[in-house]
């Protein structure tokens, strides 16, 4: 299960407390200069944007990027439970 994934599965469910420590333990907004929480709400609201974008043209391909991103997930949560 890759991180990216994983943090996608935590945008769709608005899961902000957790993506929040998910940020904090993998040290991804060390360098960003911003709060881990401003980083959670900007992965929250792009995620919310892609999506709500979905028919248009520009924002096809990033749409089957999180649809894939999110199979990863599901299936990596699939084999943890067996």
């Amino acid at each position: 299960m890759s991180k990216m994934s994983y943090i996608a599965y935590l945008c769709k469910e608005d899961d902000r407390e957790a993506l929040i420590d998910e940020l904090n333990m993998s040290g991804l907004t060390k360098l960003t200069g911003k709060t881990v929480e401003e980083v959670a709400d900007g992965f929250i609201k792009a995620y919310n944007n892609i999506r709500l974008q979905k028919n248009n043209p520009a924002f096809e391909k990033l749409n089957e990027i999180q649809d894939e991103m999110l199979k990863f997930e599901n299936k990596g949560d699939k084999n943890e439970n067996n």
